[in-house]
C-alpha cells in the first residue's frame, strides 16, 4: 500500500535564518496539537509592522495547530550596536537583593555568573535592537518565514506520512478480526441455533413433570413452529452480518481518506466514533467467546487509531 505524502502531522519544528543588512533574524516554528489554528507571536517590538506577513503566511499553509513562532537576532560582527550591553545599575540591585537573601540564609547558595548574565534586567535581549533591526525589510521576513515553513512542513509531513502508514497498519488488523469472525458466524449461529432447539425439546419432553401442565393443551405440530419461531427470533438477535458489513465500508471510507490525503484529522476522528459504535454493538450481540474478544480488540486497536487520528492535521 502506498504511503501518502502529503497527511501532516500537528506536530513539529521548523527553523531558518536570513541576513539582514546589520544583523541576522533567526526563526522558529513549534507547534502542538488543537482543534483549530492557534498562532503564538513572539516578536521583538520593532519588527511587529511585519506581524501581518508572518501570519498571513503561516495561515495560507497551516490548518491544524498551537503554533508557537518565535523571532530571534543577532547583530552582525560588522555592525556598530556597541558591546557592552549589561545593565550594571540592575546588576548591582540583584546583587544587593542576594546578598540580602545569603544575610537571612546563610546556607543559602550564591547565583552564578551564567545565572546572573541570563536575568533579563542583566542582559535585555532589547538592547541594540532599535539600530539592528531598523533597516529589515518585509522581503527579508517573507523569505524567513517561508524558508522556516518549508523546513516546519517537511518535518510534519514525514511524521504524517509515519502516522499514516501506522494507522493503515491498523485497518489491516481491523480487517482480519472482521474476516475471521465473518467466516465464523455460520458456524456461531448454527451452535447457537442448535442450544436453544435442544433446550426447547427438553421442555416439551413429556416425561419433564414441571412443564407437563403448560404444554399439554398446545398440540406438538404448535410447539415445534413456535420453537422455530423462537430460534429465528433468536438469530436475527445475535446475527451480526451487518455490523461487519458497516466496519468494512469504515476501512474502506478511512483508507481513501488516507490515500487523498490533505486535512484528514477531523474526518478520521469522526470515522472513530463509527468504529467504537460498531464495536460496541458486536459485544453487546455476542452470544459467545469469540465475539466477545473479537469485541475488545477492536477497541483496543480503535483507541490506539483515535490516539493517533488526534495528531493528524
Amino acid at each position: 500500500m502506498n504511503t501518502p505524502t502529503n497527511i501532516f502531522s500537528m506536530t513539529g519544528f521548523g527553523s531558518a535564518e536570513v541576513s539582514s543588512s546589520a544583523c541576522t533574524l533567526a526563526l522558529q516554528l513549534k507547534s502542538v496539537n488543537s482543534r483549530y489554528l492557534e498562532l503564538i507571536l513572539k516578536v521583538p517590538e520593532e519588527l511587529a509592522p511585519f506581524e501581518g506577513i508572518l501570519r498571513e503566511s503561516i495561515n495560507q499553509r497551516i490548518k491544524r495547530g498551537k503554533i508557537e513562532c518565535k523571532i530571534s537576532w543577532q547583530a552582525t560582527a560588522n555592525d556598530t550596536v556597541p558591546t557592552t550591553h549589561i545593565n550594571n545599575e540592575a546588576l548591582q540591585t540583584l546583587l544587593d537583593l542576594q546578598a540580602s537573601i545569603i544575610a537571612c540564609a546563610p546556607n543559602a547558595a550564591p547565583l552564578s555568573v551564567n545565572q546572573l548574565l541570563n536575568h533579563p534586567s542583566v542582559l535585555p535581549s532589547s538592547v541594540g535592537a532599535a539600530h539592528a533591526l531598523a533597516s529589515v525589510q518585509a522581503a527579508e521576513v517573507e523569505t524567513l518565514v517561508n524558508q522556516t515553513l518549508d523546513t516546519f512542513l517537511t518535518n510534519r509531513a514525514t511524521e504524517g506520512a509515519h502516522l499514516a502508514q501506522t494507522l493503515n497498519n491498523r485497518l489491516e488488523a481491523i480487517g482480519n478480526i472482521v474476516t475471521n469472525l465473518r467466516q465464523q458466524l455460520p458456524e456461531l449461529l448454527a451452535h447457537q441455533e442448535a442450544r436453544l432447539t435442544e433446550r426447547l425439546l427438553k421442555a416439551m419432553d413429556a416425561n419433564k413433570n414441571e412443564v407437563t401442565i403448560a404444554t399439554s393443551a398446545i398440540p406438538r405440530e404448535e410447539l415445534i413452529e413456535r420453537i422455530k419461531q423462537e430460534v429465528s427470533l433468536t438469530a436475527i438477535r445475535i446475527d451480526v452480518s451487518e455490523e461487519l458489513d458497516r466496519l468494512d465500508g469504515h476501512i474502506a471510507n478511512a483508507r481513501k481518506t488516507l490515500r487523498d490525503g490533505g486535512s484528514v484529522g477531523k474526518k478520521l476522528d469522526f470515522l472513530m466514533q463509527e468504529f467504537n459504535r460498531e464495536a460496541n454493538t458486536l459485544g453487546s450481540k455476542s452470544a459467545s467467546l469469540l465475539q466477545t474478544q473479537a469485541s475488545m480488540d477492536l477497541k483496543i486497536i480503535i483507541e490506539q487509531m483515535r490516539e493517533q487520528v488526534q495528531n493528524l492535521e
